[in-house]
């Protein structure tokens, strides 16, 4: 019981003072010879945490030789009240119980342990290897009795002394050879369970070094817990507090408060100036995900807030589990989640489309290890095919090889500027590429396709949204021809961590020390985790009735400005435009890109519902029939004017749009053009 705190003490002890008497205190002035003595013992320090692993255990084995010595003289100095001095008579003891306790614990694996791992486990052994030293030495009384007396109590004593000293040199061992690696000075925000099972986890760790805690009980302030000081979370002069501590980073290690009370403390901590760092979830924590001391940096998702509904699995799994489905764009953002949550729900066979070589090796390579049937019984087949889906016959043969069920079309291009520079290829993809692979499940009787659509396809003001719309157009106008195939498309905007978006983008800005580009200090944006989205389009397919358009509730849209500045504080920087500093992070504003809107919309009209999912609405939208929409695809397909591509991308974008009131369908004649 005495081991734990003692090394939480030692530890504590080190991290906060060693630090400071080698920087500060050995570093002051006083004289050379104390300025010698400072640079000596740095030296010291530093060839003995070098020291190699060889040398190290010959240390041990001499040092517990010593002890030995060292704990039998003190032994009989405190049972007979005075020092002892008659070597000549027990001798014999003092050279045979070192080399049997040298033994003792080369037999208990003491001599095998790393000292920077000490814990619990090897004062055990220690507390073994001493108690049999003892009772070594007792045999030793009884075979080799010495002309004195040897009073029985002698070995307790010794046994007892040679716990705590050889516990003591690997404590005081251990603290020298961290004290090169103490690690950043952690405060600790939460007092609770979840904090102090952290605090006892880091003691081992190299990196980090905990050094006070945080709570919001006012009872708690100026209280200690686990050796380490409680401050108050409301006081007016935490931050002056820390900075005296010389806390580095702040760890909120609060993992079962609620989704809205994380999010107003990640508010609260910004303005501490201090880089913040999380805890896992208690969701993550319960399901193994993640373990306690895996503090990482706070996500954007933790700034957002937003709180994701647990998905209904069986809905996951109606157009999945058990059928053969195909994932377009496989090795995208979107795609490759949708591979992942489509292989837990295991399906017959899953083919992975992609024209990227490389993303399609990186998919292959983790779905690889999901696959394993070490990891799961129920082995999962799953093919990655590398091709286009502009290749209508690849796409048609495919599909009937392997007697596909479902396909999720995921496929195509998505990036603003690239597209609005060269607006053909937007067409070729996002329309025509979207129109081939539709017609080869129609052509092959595939039961279900579902298209990934984007909240850029709503009153477009770039290329690549307008062709998202368009290939909206024609699954509403496919669908409606009738057929077999349930024919659906999900929408969206942007999700957090796919490629091209804004926060990686923030990250490495800040980490850069900026500056931070904006495109627009108004601009605003919808934001949703990439399993949350992949999620509710595996359910939006298991409802689909056939040309249902289904839009995603991406909570409140945020503001960019907003959350870069929010970024900026969580990683403990700086902005010029608080500061003045010029060497803090700058934020330019640099116009808004080509075809680039100020904010995002999920709706054409206001004629949605609601469906069976939470956050799934169905949109009531106008479209052309196929008859009709075939002839403006047939000139669109053959425009190499980007003027004119635009114009009739943009017209048929607009479709409706001067009267949200029409009955479907329309005609062209209804056409409002906006370019």
């Amino acid at each position: 019981m005495l081991v734990r705190p003692l090394s939480t003490f030692v530890l504590q002890f080190t991290c906060e003072t060693h630090g400071k008497v080698t920087e500060k205190f050995m570093s002051k002035q006083k004289g050379p010879e104390q300025a010698n003595f400072s640079a000596s013992l740095e030296v010291l320090l530093k060839n003995l945490s070098e020291t190699g692993r060889g040398s190290k255990q010959l240390m041990a084995v001499a040092a517990d030789s010593g002890l030995a010595a060292v704990c039998l003289w003190a032994a009989y100095s405190l049972r007979h009240g005075q020092l002892f001095s008659d070597f000549k008579t027990t001798w014999h003891f003092f050279i045979l119980l070192p080399a049997i306790t040298v033994f003792i614990f080369a037999g208990l694996g003491v001599y095998r342990w790393v000292i920077r791992t000490a814990n619990q486990r090897l004062f055990r052994q220690l507390f073994k290897g001493s108690c049999l030293s003892a009772i070594a030495l007792l045999v030793l009384f009884f075979l080799l009795p010495a002309e004195r007396p040897n009073p029985r109590s002698l070995f307790v004593i010794y046994g007892l002394l040679a716990f705590f000293s050889t516990s003591g040199i690997r404590l005081l061992w251990k603290t020298i050879l961290d004290s090169e690696n103490k690690g950043e000075l952690l405060a600790i925000y939460g007092a609770g369970a979840g904090g102090q099972q952290l605090v006892n986890l880091l003691g081992s760790n190299d990196k980090f070094c905990p050094a006070l805690f945080i709570d919001d009980d006012s009872s708690l302030t100026g209280k200690t817990l686990s050796g380490l000081p409680i401050l108050d979370g409301n006081s007016d002069q935490l931050s002056v507090q820390l900075k005296r501590y010389e806390v580095s980073k702040v760890v909120l290690a609060m993992p079962a408060i609620s989704n809205a009370a994380y999010h107003k403390k990640i508010r609260q901590l910004e303005k501490l100036d201090l880089p913040t760092l999380t805890m896992p979830s208690i969701e993550e924590l319960i399901t193994g995900a993640a373990k306690v001391d895996e503090i990482r940096d706070v996500s954007v998702n933790d700034i957002l807030g937003r709180k994701e509904v647990v998905p209904n699995v069986e809905l996951m799994g109606r157009r999945v589990t058990g059928k053969v489905v195909l994932v377009t764009g496989g090795g995208g953002s979107i795609g490759s989640e949708i591979c992942r949550q489509v292989m837990r729900l295991k399906p017959a066979r899953l083919i992975i489309v992609d024209n990227s070589e490389a993303n399609l090796y990186h998919i292959t390579e983790e779905l690889n290890g999901l696959s394993s049937p070490s990891v799961d019984e129920a082995f999962v087949n799953f093919l990655p095919l590398l091709g286009s889906v502009t290749n209508r016959e690849c796409m048609e043969k495919w599909m009937a090889e392997f007697r596909v069920n479902t396909v999720f079309h995921a496929a195509a291009y998505k990036h603003v500027p690239i597209v609005e520079a060269q607006p053909d290829q937007g067409v070729d993809v996002n329309i025509f590429g979207t129109l081939k692979v539709l017609e080869s499940a129609i052509q092959q009787g595939v039961s279900d396709f579902v298209l990934i659509s984007t909240d850029k396809a709503v009153r477009p003001t770039n290329s690549m949204g307008a062709t998202k719309r368009v290939a909206e157009l024609v699954l509403q106008a496919k669908s409606a021809l009738g057929g077999d195939t349930r024919i659906s498309m999900v929408r969206f905007g942007n999700v957090l961590g796919s490629s091209g978006s804004v926060v990686p983008k923030f990250k490495r800005q800040i980490l850069e020390n900026g500056p931070i580009t904006l495109t627009h200090t108004d601009v605003t944006r919808y934001f949703m985790t990439i399993p949350e989205a992949a999620q509710l389009v595996l359910q939006a397919s298991a409802i689909a009735k056939g040309g249902d358009v289904f839009v995603l509730d991406m909570g409140e849209p945020v503001k960019i400005s907003d959350l870069a500045r929010t970024m900026v504080h969580l990683y403990g920087k700086k902005l010029q435009e608080d500061t003045g500093n010029d060497s803090d992070i700058e934020i330019q504003v640099q116009g808004l890109r080509p075809g680039e809107k100020l904010y995002e919309e999920l709706f054409i009209s206001k004629g949605s519902e609601p469906t069976e999912v939470g956050k799934i609405s169905t949109s009531r939208e106008v479209w052309l029939d196929w008859e009709e929409l075939s002839v403006t695809l047939d000139i669109l397909q053959n425009n190499s004017d980007y003027v004119a591509i635009r114009e009739q991308l943009m017209q048929l974008a607009f479709l409706g749009e001067s009267d949200s009131d029409i009955e479907m369908p329309v005609t062209l004649g209804n056409v409002t053009s906006v370019a």
